[in-house]
């Protein structure tokens, strides 16, 4: 097999440089045919010929409105686009047929790529052959060229055999959800349409972003899907801000130096206290993560990390970065996990490939591009800017760095409410489940 298993789409052509003009004449002349026919078909009087021209144009434009509502008007501009994207670069070979007098020539194209063009919905497919010619490497590394070109965003690229398929998404901002929307289900937080965290396969999360990007309001969305999910919550804000306010509704939340210093501690015994669990666990068996015994994630949350790592001594975060690097490498299979937010990912707190390990990396509004290297690394992408709260860019683990906006929470929305009102009935829950065993328990012992 040397294609993908999809109809690649329509091929990209020599001549598709002019695609929209030679639409143009083709729908010219189809009318003006179909006029002609009509008039000479028609032996009635001159009004009933009026009628048939004017029906005939009216279905005309019913077309091109139904053209262009379905796209295909689209579909015809991104064709001719990318047509004149490989003849302008030259992505072609040649051979001379014959020479003027004057000293110009004839040229005819040999070889031609093989870039096929497919849109589904808002999804659209470009599908490259690659047969390592001399264009190869530049064929291999379309998007960003496309993603300007064409208005949208990389969010999968793909290769099998010969056959490289990129796959974009117009309008990323439409597949924004709301915060009702949000789950944490299965090892795996939703967070836009196309775009969630897979945390039991990808984990650990990574989060950057200046004051006013939204980082804050974005944690905790974060903390409220997890906190529905029954999943366990150690929170850390050193900087005495909007998270540690959350200590008014429930345990393991920090702010003080010694306080967070041994909660990153006790997070540490208790993922080495988890493998023990496990393994002595009679559904354990290898390879089995802690989803597979029925144990409850933890998870970590770090707000301003590289801030709070500033006001320590070397030692001190020297010792704090070691627990880190251990529970970023050991933490997935036992259900630990970390997220992390600062404005800028210093590779001096977050070094040794530590910063790589992060299977979920999202920059909240504009950085600068040595801010996005931190983040992303050196990537070929074009990072547009655009004044939306809540706005920045991913890489969900796929390789791939895309549009990404925050789930949108109403202007009136009261998280400290909804999170109490989450809280509150979590230990309803619990309280019940625990009387529930104490029943079962006497029942047995009077038996």
């Amino acid at each position: 097999m040397n294609r993908f298993p999809i109809w690649k789409g329509k091929r990209i052509g020599r001549y598709d440089d002019r695609l929209i003009l030679r639409s143009v004449i083709f729908f010219a002349l189809t009318v003006a045919a179909l006029s002609v026919f009509t008039i000479w078909m028609t032996e009635r009087n001159i009004l009933f010929r009026i009628f048939l021209l004017f029906l005939i144009t009216v279905l005309c434009l019913l077309d091109l409105f139904y053209k262009w509502k379905s796209g295909s008007m689209v579909d015809i501009r991104n064709r001719q686009a990318m047509s004149r994207m490989l003849l302008e670069n030259r992505w072609f070979e040649t051979e001379p047929l014959q020479r003027y007098r004057s000293g110009g020539r004839m040229e005819r194209i040999t070889y031609f790529p093989a870039l096929y063009y497919r849109r589904k919905n808002r999804h659209i497919y470009v599908t490259v052959k690659i047969t390592m010619g001399k264009y190869q490497d530049k064929l291999l590394h379309l998007e960003e060229k496309l993603e300007t070109g064409l208005n949208c965003e990389l969010v999968k690229k793909d290769t099998k055999d010969i056959w490289v398929r990129y796959e974009f998404l117009t309008g990323v901002e439409k597949s924004r959800i709301g915060i009702q929307d949000v789950k944490a289900e299965n090892g795996e937080l939703n967070l836009m349409q196309h775009i969630s965290w897979k945390y039991d396969k990808l984990p650990h999360m990574l989060i950057s972003g200046d004051t006013g990007s939204g980082k804050t309001i974005f944690l905790l969305i974060v903390i409220k899907a997890l906190l529905e999910s029954g999943a366990v919550l150690h929170i850390c804000d050193p900087k005495k801000a909007d998270l540690s306010f959350l200590s008014r509704i429930m345990p393991d939340v920090h702010y003080s130096t010694e306080s967070i210093m041994e909660c990153v501690e006790t997070f540490y015994e208790g993922m080495e206290a988890r493998y023990d669990e496990m393994q002595e666990h009679p559904d354990f068996r290898m390879g089995a993560n802690y989803a597979k015994v029925g144990l409850t994630p933890h998870f970590l949350i770090f707000d301003e990390y590289v801030a709070f790592m500033d006001t320590l001594a070397k030692k001190e975060w020297e010792e704090v970065m070691k627990l880190i690097r251990i529970i970023i490498m050991k933490g997935r299979q036992a259900g630990y996990f970390i997220i992390l937010a600062c404005q800028r990912p210093d590779a001096k707190y977050l070094g040794d490939g530590v910063r790589d390990q992060f299977g979920f990396r999202v920059a909240l509004g504009s950085m600068s591009a040595s801010g996005y290297t931190m983040m992303f690394g050196s990537i070929d992408k074009q990072f547009k800017e655009k004044d939306i709260a809540g706005r920045g860019y991913v890489n969900t683990g796929n390789g791939v760095v895309t549009e990404f906006y925050a789930p949108y929470v109403d202007p009136g929305y009261d998280f400290f409410a909804e999170l109490s009102r989450i809280y509150e009935k979590r230990q309803q829950e619990g309280e019940a489940c625990d009387r529930m065993y104490e029943n079962g328990s006497e029942t047995a012992g009077e038996e």
